[in-house]
């Protein structure tokens, strides 16, 4: 096994330990780590990539553009996905664990926040990434057309950014509840 196996595997036995040794309901608590976790994965690479993109679009760097273009489409489909996935489902499990009830504020304004982000991220943000690679190896990375679609990935990511910021602060307040 390797160091990283090991490190993750001591993640994992540590946090069962931890939610199974809460005072209350376990499984909501397992629910949750789990929830949060992925969350953090998946907002937080969100906002770093966004602020890398945002760094090299300021520097006019297009090879460090194109480079995080890649990188994006990488994390969006292989990271992003499958850990919101993760989320929307760890929140369906607590939600019928912990008994909320459906129809409060905070809950709807969460599943259209996690809803229009989710098909943002596969539906636009993906193959706008993949069409930065495809227009930059037919035209170049420089030309007006690659640039474009690099504009546009940018400013949809950014909002994108805002609309998983804005799904936190909501979860974590929970307004006109």
């Amino acid at each position: 096994m390797t160091f990283n196996a090991l490190l993750l595997a001591g993640v994992i036995v540590i946090g069962l330990i931890f939610a199974f040794s809460s005072s209350g309901d376990h499984w909501y608590y397992l629910f949750k780590w789990i929830h949060v976790t992925f969350a953090v994965i998946w907002i937080g690479g969100g906002v770093f990539l966004t602020v890398l993109a945002a760094r090299a679009q300021l520097s006019g760097d297009t090879g460090e553009i194109l480079t995080i273009a890649r990188q994006a489409a990488f994390a969006g489909e292989r990271i992003f996905a499958p850990a919101g996935a993760i989320v929307f489902l760890m929140g369906i499990a607590m939600m019928i664990n912990f008994d909320w009830g459906w129809g409060t504020f905070w809950i709807d304004a969460g599943l259209v926040g996690y809803v229009a982000t989710f098909i943002t991220g596969v539906g636009v943000l993906s193959p706008l990434a993949k069409k930065i690679q495809a227009t930059a190896a037919e035209k170049g990375p420089e030309h007006p057309d690659t640039l474009a679609v690099i504009n546009k990935i940018l400013l949809i990511a950014r909002v994108d950014v805002c609309v998983l910021l804005l799904v936190v602060a909501d979860m974590v307040t929970k307004p006109f509840s």
